[in-house]
């Protein structure tokens, strides 16, 4: 009995040693790895982002380039990548296609690829309009490029954060005063001045006062933080920046016909010659209900290539600040730990009405944790008082909330939004009830990471 006894309780000892060793290392560095691929097109395509009824043709050249960015992160058992297109959207099936493809083509696991847009919208579209051309035909193989690239370029890194403020950003959901107009519920969609609808003998629209539109919001919240996280090599000099911030990519409005890198891509482009050495990756965030301080096509504004630029490089000195001052060391807990699950959340009536058998929609949720950095992804468009309570939530110094990542479900509003109405809540397939049963999945999703 007591010889049993004694070869049970050595098997068990060599077994918890092979998980010791085939586990995760206490003594195991964070390696990271950044690279970019330019994806400017050399044709004429057609973009993305706004209402066909202004945008009729494709676009006209570019001012500016547009990449795929792709940031790696590895400890010893494991192997992450966030990916940032500079375009408006993936579709579900497209998003969800493109990551097996890269998890073929790179032996990254499909679950701990992070897959995003930057919602760009004066960038080229997946639309089948562009099926024909070789941006198109090349879309794949140049973010599976980009993942390579920055696989190859993997070493031991130190880290660092921060956190800036910014108001480039401002509410978009206007409340109107009662008046009398030529200008329609949105130039950038139905305009009686340019595009489909464009007449000679315009007529005035009434707007009564209280009803909510899209247009600049003075009075509006929005999250201001940017979110920084710094990554130097050993040595300690500057290799990558990963930044966070929530604004829609739409200083560019319908009537613009130029692909452009919008405010983000200048703003990356910004920090990149001002810090030497070093890629950036941005991140687009909870930007549902919030635009650039001004947009094309709204307001008055008209589309200006100088005035987005002046936005990138707004928000490009905060991060070049706050960069500056980032101390960065070895994580304490380099151990990458990544948590993936579907949240339910249900339609509302008129989704459910077209099709009675389906109440619900499944939304993928990838949680990341490393060290003192967490971040949550969402597969669409988040209002900005989600993101933060979702931010609020993580338990950690640096949270990062990725919108527009792994799918494409439209917009998920606050239950307030539905009572105020406008454009977001009418275009949302999500019940007005989501707002806290996805805010109640996500917490519970944050809370086994502790």
């Amino acid at each position: 009995m007591k010889k049993i006894k004694t070869i049970t309780f050595v098997s068990v000892i060599m077994l918890f040693s092979f998980f010791i060793q085939e586990g995760f290392s206490q003594n195991s560095q964070l390696l990271a790895g950044i690279a970019k691929v330019d994806i400017t097109p050399t044709e004429y395509l057609y973009m993305g982002g706004y209402d066909e009824s202004c945008r009729t043709g494709p676009s006209d050249g570019a001012s500016g380039k547009i990449y795929i960015r792709a940031l790696t992160f590895a400890d010893n058992i494991r192997k992450i990548v966030f990916i940032e297109c500079d375009i408006v959207s993936i579709s579900s099936r497209e998003n969800e296609s493109l990551r097996k493809l890269i998890s073929k083509e790179t032996d990254v696991p499909f679950e701990n690829i992070m897959l995003g847009c930057v919602h760009n919208h004066a960038a080229p579209s997946l639309d089948k309009q562009n099926s024909g051309s070789e941006w198109y035909r090349n879309f794949n193989g140049n973010v599976i490029k980009a993942v390579k690239k920055a696989i190859a370029d993997l070493e031991p890194v130190k880290i660092g954060g921060g956190i800036g403020r910014s108001v480039i950003g401002m509410n978009r959901r206007k409340i109107m005063a009662d008046t009398l107009s030529y200008s329609t519920f949105d130039e950038n969609n139905s305009s009686q001045s340019y595009g489909k609808f464009k007449t000679d003998n315009p007529l005035k629209i009434r707007e009564m006062a209280g009803v909510c539109r899209l247009g600049a919001n003075p009075e509006g919240d929005i999250d201001g933080d940017v979110g920084i996280m710094r990554i130097d090599k050993l040595s300690g000099e500057p290799k990558a920046v990963f930044v966070n911030y929530a604004c829609h990519g739409t200083s560019l409005g319908g009537r613009n016909n130029k692909v452009s890198p919008e405010w983000n891509g200048n703003m990356l482009e910004y920090i990149e010659k001002r810090i030497p050495g070093v890629t950036g990756i941005f991140a687009q965030g909870a930007a549902g209900d919030i635009n650039p301080r001004f947009v094309g096509g709204l307001d008055g504004y008209q589309d200006n290539m100088e005035s987005t630029a002046q936005l990138g490089m707004e928000i490009g000195k905060e991060v070049v600040n706050v960069f500056t001052k980032i101390k960065t060391d070895s994580p304490i807990k380099s151990e990458i730990k990544i948590t993936n699950q579907d949240i339910v959340c249900p339609l509302k009536y008129d989704e459910v009405v077209k099709d009675f058998r389906h109440t619900t929609v499944n939304v993928p949720t990838t949680v990341v944790r490393i060290d003192d950095f967490e971040w949550v992804t969402f597969p669409g468009e988040l209002f900005h008082k989600i993101g933060q309570v979702i931010k609020s939530g993580t338990h950690v110094q640096y949270p990062f909330f990725v919108g527009y990542c792994n799918g494409s479900l439209g917009y998920l509003p606050t239950q307030q939004a539905y009572s105020e109405g406008g454009y977001e809540p009418w275009s949302s397939r999500f019940d007005p009830a989501a707002e806290r049963l996805y805010e109640k999945g996500v917490l519970k999703i944050l809370n086994k990471m502790d």
